[in-house]
């Protein structure tokens, strides 16, 4: 409930009221916006989607809000742009993606695509009609070559962030793939990673770094500074943020989804080992849309499981 009541009922002067009632026009506004999802009881399959019967080894999912769905498919080397009911649009890519070993995937501000592919050791932009548009294979110099990305993701400010897993550092780039910075370095210490696999962007406005080598989370400001970091429960693979303060982390090996607070409290998991729905074999790209729905690429059963 808004404390709408409670201003009206009170005795404080206009001068004092004015700036709490807009404070909470907009906890109101949030609140219808971006319900509190139930976290604690959550991990009920709502329905299922693949691209054909039968479906295809999805690896990352990303969301556009328009209500377009984009799949990274290792089995059929491509990526399937798909309808949130599942319809297929288009699939693109195909001829251009590598052996076999695809990542994760974002849309960028202006609807394009960008894909991590691990076989070739690069980063594609690719509009929606599968035109290549821009390609990233390095980082600060020609010689200094990005090894296995896993995860891409943008920020709210268009930049691209890159989980270079191989070099154990993200990168960072703008629209046009020219370098920025980068951060993190091999290790196991504060600012270090051993296999960073995927970057979300709290509504806190820093940057969620999942370090799968050390089991953890790592946190930075968006500038590339370390702030700190959490351990997981179970080895981390991508992960996604909701706009009510929560981190959902996928964990490939161990077939579960986790959730935790921006501060690093475990809420809830949610999945196991199995083929039914609400089951995973190899739970890996995660992503949230504007209604909260998650959709998590299911490898191992060969479909997206929406939540």
């Amino acid at each position: 409930m808004c404390a709408w009541t409670m201003l009206a009922d009170s005795d404080m002067s206009p001068v004092y009221t004015l700036p709490l009632v807009l404070c909470a026009l907009v906890m109101c506004y949030l609140q219808v916006r971006h319900p509190l999802r139930a976290w604690r009881k959550f991990g009920k399959c709502q329905k299922v989607i693949q691209h054909r019967p039968g479906g295809g080894k999805y690896f990352g999912v990303a969301l556009k809000s328009v209500g377009l769905l984009a799949v990274t498919d290792d089995e059929n080397m491509c990526i399937h742009l798909l309808r949130i009911d599942g319809a297929l649009v288009r699939s693109i890519g195909k001829g251009m993606l590598g052996s076999g070993d695809l990542g994760g995937i974002t849309f960028d501000l202006k609807g394009n695509v960008w894909v991590a592919d691990k076989g070739y050791k690069n980063v594609l932009k690719l509009s929606q009609d599968g035109r290549l548009l821009r390609t990233i294979d390095h980082a600060s110099s020609k010689s200094d070559y990005v090894n296995c990305p896993n995860g891409v993701s943008v920020s709210p400010e268009g930049l691209v962030y890159i989980c270079d897993s191989g070099n154990h550092r993200v990168t960072v780039h703008d629209e046009e793939s020219r370098f920025l910075f980068a951060f993190g370095s091999k290790g196991s210490g504060p600012g270090c990673f051993d296999e960073p696999r995927d970057v979300a962007f709290g509504s806190d406005g820093l940057v969620y770094v999942t370090d799968r080598g050390n089991s953890r989370v790592c946190v930075w400001f968006k500038v590339g500074s370390f702030q700190r970091d959490f351990k997981t429960k179970y080895a981390p693979t991508y992960i996604a943020a909701t706009a009510d303060n929560h981190l959902l982390i996928t964990s490939c090996i161990f077939d579960f989804v986790m959730v935790y607070t921006l501060g690093g409290q475990l809420v809830h998991e949610f999945g196991g080992r199995g083929s039914d729905p609400g089951r995973f074999k190899g739970p890996c790209g995660i992503s949230v849309d504007d209604s909260g729905a998650v959709y998590v690429a299911d490898f191992g059963n060969k479909c997206v499981q929406v939540f």
